[in-house]
């Protein structure tokens, strides 16, 4: 098999090194001659890398059995879709079948999508680990983690021939004779000269769609430090940071100057010890300049004589320390203030290199207009951001109230009072009052809030994702760079599952060293929701040496172990989150969920507990709904009502919206599993109407309360109902911007052919909502697995396909985070995989995996069916 992989191996490489991608490579297209050499044949449906795709988006090209998951999904294939076939070709030559079989095309096409192909020593155990890993790492899913090239290949299949541990040795690949005459540049036949023209050509009349440019690296860029106090009055000391507040709020409206933010400037002097600093010394303006990623330092101080004040302002080469400029401004009273900071930003702006036309079109509105005309007001704001950006959001609410309370057309105070409700989880309450406040009042913000503030609307409350896409790319038309805007844009392709997009938006921000971690935290989730996980890891390491120590990246690297079941790794990375953060809900939740996965329940509900003893109400929510999952994991569907019910009620209480049709839902769930049919069919009306309340919602149906009400009606045999229901759902996920929900109708429809019988289209329906999962993540939300694996795995036991059915269950036993939700799922499966080894003769495994089950269950509710037949089953197995 090496041999002949070898042979193929050097074929491809030399096509890929052409340009050339073959699409379609099967046994049938690979050649033995005489000499036992093998040659690749058949370049029919190939194509140049460097060429426009002749396929339509959408459209399968290649054969089923070796196609790639992204030719599954009708996209471009490249060198790596040929790699990913040789493994299947391999895989088939080592075990004498091919890794994945069905009765149609598509059924095969989404099985290369979603299935993980068995282990090639399990029907072969004679071949060696190394080369069963080689094949493995050929037919990985994510293009990313295969082999990118065929040298590599070809190279790790020669150390695997010569006993070497696979990556150790990297030769050369020989030189074939055309590819030589092309590096020395002595064979370029016209015709392909001509036919780059013709393409050329024609590409540059093809229509493209406008992309979003990336962030600017030659614009000048700025820190503002805090002002000296030269009045001699320490009640004016709160002007230092007032002052500098406003000189970046009005420079930050610059389309071509990047201001270093107020929280960065913050974290900066902070850990420099200099927070409170009167004067700064060069070497720390210098070190500000250096973490700040700025190339100019602005000083300023303010002095007063009577009503009479005077604020000056210096510029300076930040390397050099060297001063290009300084201007001065006077005024009269307190409320010039405004003007001073307009007139003095104006002057500083031709200290730049900006052209007269770029200062003459920069967007400058008056600073008085862009926030408040009250000096006071902008106190309490500017006192109210500092403890935002410390964490201590009830500080800030009460600053921001004095603010408004001033100035109750104060905008960017309700802002900021959305964005600490939000943090204290008041998600559908105040939090959407004071975002809907700050949007009424988007006339008094600068463009760059303008927008934020309608896309955050548009995203959170009214859901309108198109339109919120829409708002942030006109942000970052003007400023590319934006922080807010990319990590905003980068949330919403998150929440719509466009994981690459989202990439894209952080990469943004992480390729220019943008001095926040939240870009970083955002790119390592989005690489674990692609399966990604040791560059997560890489994106993490990268954090904790870059950042201070910081408890959220400690977090990010526990939730990133845990994704993979590396538990004690998980636990000491949340332990040194709490010791820097003692009180974060998240370290308790996190614990909870790692002693959860360990099977430590009391210890689970320990930390889940703690949740409930800490002061956030919002997050009280999610610890009864842990609880209630905890409930389940142990057979209690009783009393994981009686948690349900109490997150119910607090969230009636809070007005929240979105969590009351959550809770809903889930009692649906609950009393679907217990076989309560009218009270799951009640219970989801109850979400449905729930959701419908939710202000502002277009598409105002809680899709999982629409699957819910469905499977009742399915359950109740009321056909119509059933129709009318899956018809909704439809309509209401094509509505939505986020299609992959698409795999709630697939679950929906198979389940209703299921009910009538007809198994094998029940398995093509599950098969299509399994392939739209993401991988396990630290979005606990979405991470529904063992849900939609589970129909799937139960309609091939249906069939009778015992060895598809115990795959399914045993990745099911497998998951970590995608288990959590559905822990009753979880512990089935062992009772399932008991009754697979049992029909198998498998007397041993069946007898483990049914004690396992019952050991889980040991304290479950009475009259459970499949507690007491495992109890006979058992007994019969062990001759009792």
């Amino acid at each position: 098999v090496i041999d002949v992989a070898k042979l193929v191996c050097e074929g491809l490489a030399e096509a890929h090194e052409l340009g050339v991608v073959h699409r379609d490579l099967k046994p049938q297209n690979i050649m033995i001659d005489e000499k036992s050499n093998a040659k690749v044949m058949d370049f029919g449906i190939a194509r140049s890398v460097e060429s426009p795709g002749v396929t339509k988006s959408g459209v399968m090209i290649g054969t089923p059995d070796y196609m790639s998951p992204e030719q599954a999904e009708g996209e471009e294939a490249d060198q790596r879709s040929d790699i990913y076939a040789m493994g299947i070709i391999m895989y088939e030559m080592i075990t004498g079948s091919v890794p994945f079989k069905g009765d149609t095309a598509l059924s095969v096409a989404l099985k290369h999508k979603s299935k993980l192909p068995s282990d090639p020593r399990k029907l072969n155990p004679d071949i060696s680990n190394d080369f069963s890993r080689l094949i493995l790492i050929c037919m990985e899913k994510e293009k990313e983690r295969r082999y990118q090239t065929a040298e590599a290949l070809l190279a790790d299949l020669k150390n695997i021939e010569d006993g070497f541990p696979l990556g150790s040795k990297i030769r050369p690949r020989r030189e074939t004779f055309v590819a030589a005459l092309i590096r020395k540049k002595l064979f370029i036949p016209v015709v392909v000269f001509a036919l780059a023209i013709i393409v050329v050509a024609i590409w540059q009349l093809l229509p493209r769609k406008e992309a979003i440019p990336l962030a600017p690296s030659d614009k000048p860029s700025l820190a503002i430090m805090y002002f000296k106090n030269n009045t001699g009055e320490e009640s004016l000391d709160h002007w230092r940071t007032m002052l500098s507040d406003l000189f970046i709020q009005d420079l930050f409206q610059s389309k071509y100057i990047s201001v270093l933010s107020e929280d960065r400037l913050l974290n900066i002097l902070e850990e420099l010890n200099q927070e409170d600093a009167r004067s700064y010394s060069s070497k720390v303006l210098q070190e500000v300049a250096v973490r700040g990623r700025v190339n100019h330092i602005l000083q300023g101080n303010y002095a007063k004589a009577g009503d009479i004040i005077r604020i000056s302002v210096t510029l300076q080469d930040a390397a050099t320390m060297e001063l290009i400029a300084s201007e001065g401004v006077e005024g009269k009273g307190q409320e010039s203030i405004f003007t001073m900071v307009d007139e003095l930003t104006k002057r500083m702006k031709t200290h730049f290199q900006l052209s007269e036309e770029e200062i003459a079109g920069d967007i400058d509105r008056e600073v008085g207009e862009i926030t408040t005309s009250s000096p006071e007001a902008y106190e309490y704001y500017s006192e109210g951001m500092r403890h935002c950006y410390k964490g201590e959001q009830r500080k800030s609410i009460q600053s921001m109230e004095r603010a408004i309370a001033l100035d109750p057309e104060f905008a960017m105070a309700y802002r900021s009072m959305a964005w600490s409700y939000s943090a204290l989880a008041y998600r559908s309450s105040k939090w959407m009052d004071y975002l809907q406040k700050a949007f009424e009042l988007s006339d008094r913000l600068s463009d760059r809030e303008r927008y934020l503030i309608q896309a955050d609307l548009l995203m959170s409350s009214v859901r309108a994702y198109d339109e919120a896409i829409e708002a942030y790319n006109k942000l970052l038309k003007l400023y590319p760079d934006d922080l807010d805007g990319n990590t905003g844009l980068a949330a919403l392709y998150n929440r719509l599952e466009q994981w690459d997009k989202a990439i894209e938006r952080c990469e943004v921000l992480t390729q220019n060293k943008v001095q926040d971690i939240g870009p970083y935290l955002d790119l390592s989730g989005n690489y674990m929701a692609k399966g990604l996980y040791d560059k997560s890891r890489e994106i993490i390491e990268y954090c904790l040496n870059e950042f201070s120590d910081n408890d959220e990246i400690h977090r990010e690297m526990a939730y990133n172990y845990l994704a993979q079941g590396k538990y004690d790794l998980a636990h000491v990375e949340v332990d040194k989150a709490t010791l820097i953060d003692p009180d974060h809900t998240r370290n308790f939740r996190i614990k909870g969920h790692i002693f959860q996965l360990q099977g430590n329940l009391i210890n689970a509900e320990k930390e889940y507990q703690n949740i409930l003893n800490t002061d956030e109400q919002g997050e009280h929510q999610m610890a009864l709904s842990w609880l209630g999952h905890l409930d389940l994991l142990q057979g209690k569907f009783e009393k994981s009502r009686v948690h349900l019910k109490q997150g119910l009620d607090l969230a009636i209480k809070l007005r929240e919206k979105g969590g009351e049709s959550g809770f809903y839902s889930r009692l649906a769930y609950s009393y679907l599993q217990s076989e309560d049919i009218d009270e799951a069919l009640e219970e989801s009306k109850k979400s449905e109407r729930s959701s419908a309340e939710e202000r502002g919602c277009r598409f105002c149906h809680n899709k999982w309360a629409l699957l819910y009400k469905g499977l009742a009606y399915v359950e109740k045999k009321s056909v119509a109902e059933a129709q009318r229901t899956a018809a909704e759902l439809k309509d209401v996920i094509q509505k939505g911007v986020n299609k992959n929900y698409m795999r709630l109708y697939f679950y929906f429809i198979g389940k209703r052919e299921l009910e009538n019988g007809n198994v094998s289209e029940a398995i093509e329906y599950f098969t299509k909502s399994v392939a739209l999962l993401p991988y396990q993540h630290p979005n606990e939300v979405v991470n529904d697995h063992a849900f939609f694996i589970d129909a799937l795995a139960f309609a091939y036991y249906k069939t009778g396909d015992l060895d598809e059915a115990q795959q399914e269950y045993e990745r099911i036993i497998s998951l970590t985070i995608g288990r959590l939700h559905w822990p009753d799922i979880y512990v089935k499966s062992f009772y399932m995989l008991g009754k697979i080894f049992e029909e198998k003769g498998w007397r041993g495994k069946a007898i483990e995996h049914y004690e396992k089950f019952l050991d889980l269950w040991k304290d479950a509710d009475p009259g459970i069916a499949e507690v007491e037949d495992t109890k006979s089953r058992l007994a019969e197995l062990r001759g009792e």
